[in-house]
């Protein structure tokens, strides 16, 4: 188990090794709830991590870069 202190403005120090297994980066959101006395801290994941992935299907077979650089072609006059 791994300890934290809680600091005299009330922050507590996430310890590297839980850091680097959760891969946490700083500004990263958690929930935080008591449970049983407990305080449980869970990582919200990220809104960029909550799309990565989605609709891909749109995309095979097209170069994305390209239809973006001939999209804004055709709104030059």
């Amino acid at each position: 188990m791994t300890t934290a202190k809680l600091g005299g403005r009330y922050q507590i120090v996430i310890p590297k090794n839980v850091r680097e297994v959760l891969n946490l980066k700083p500004g990263d959101r958690f929930d935080i709830k008591v449970e049983n006395g407990k305080v449980l801290m869970i990582p919200q994941p990220s809104f960029s991590s909550r799309l990565f992935g989605k609709h891909k299907h749109i995309w095979q077979g097209e170069d994305a870069v390209a239809y973006i650089r001939s999209e804004r072609e055709s709104w030059r006059d």
